[in-house]
């Protein structure tokens, strides 16, 4: 009897693990089941659709043939040729003044005067530097004054271009150097070089022989650029 009743005893606690096991199982269920439900229903972000891209509409320019043909371009030029012009006059007559010297260098030396030779052809040597000095400065000045024109005229340029551009409905504008081929109606250098020629007819390029850098005893010239009215 003790046997039975121990039997059915094990019998009901087995069957209560197995309730409660399925109880556990169900309630995992659930959260499972929530939790799916709980996430389909959040919603899942859509890529953002780009706007329509508005068309490019795309215009070419000689930049070469405007630093050519401009007003601006052209009175640089003259007046840099004019102010090379100068300065080589300066230099033949520096050159003049070295060939005589070096004609009394010689006579010396025939005349054996060894002392006064030494001296004088050290003399000499130093004009020779500073003649060759005031070349290279005057060369440097020239190159700097036509640089300098040439940016001014650059600047004037980029400002029509873009006034043009915006005005005629333009949202891109290429160098026609770098294009192989183009409709003449997208062509609008004639346009920019006629208002540029407008709003800057000349620069005033001046290289100034009073701003000068003094280096032992020998002066350099110093390019300086204004832009005139």
């Amino acid at each position: 009897m003790t046997f039975n009743i121990s039997t059915s005893a094990l019998a009901r606690a087995s069957n209560r693990k197995r309730a409660l096991a399925r109880l556990v199982l169900f309630a995992m269920l659930g959260v499972s089941l929530l939790g799916g439900v709980a996430y389909a229903a959040t919603p899942v972000a859509k890529p953002a659709v780009p706007a329509a891209l508005k068309p490019t509409y795309v215009a070419i320019v000689d930049v070469q043939r405007i630093l050519q043909a401009s007003k601006a371009a052209k009175s640089a030029r003259d007046q840099l040729e004019a102010q090379r012009s100068k300065f080589q006059s300066e230099i033949s007559s520096e050159e003049a003044d070295l060939r005589e010297a070096e004609k009394k260098l010689i006579k010396l030396r025939e005349e054996a005067k060894a002392d006064a030779y030494a001296e004088e052809e050290q003399k000499l040597q130093k004009r020779f530097l500073t003649v060759e000095r005031h070349v290279q400065s005057r060369r440097k000045a020239l190159d700097q004054a036509f640089t300098d024109s040439m940016n001014t005229v650059r600047t004037g340029l980029v400002d029509i271009v873009s006034q043009v551009a915006k005005e005629k409905g333009f949202s891109l504008v290429v160098v026609k150097q770098q294009v192989i081929w183009n409709a003449d109606a997208v062509d609008i250098t004639d346009e920019v070089l006629m208002r540029l020629d407008k709003a800057l007819p000349q620069i005033s390029v001046k290289v100034l022989a009073d701003e000068m850098i003094q280096d032992d005893g020998r002066h350099l010239l110093k390019p300086r650029l204004n832009q005139g009215p």
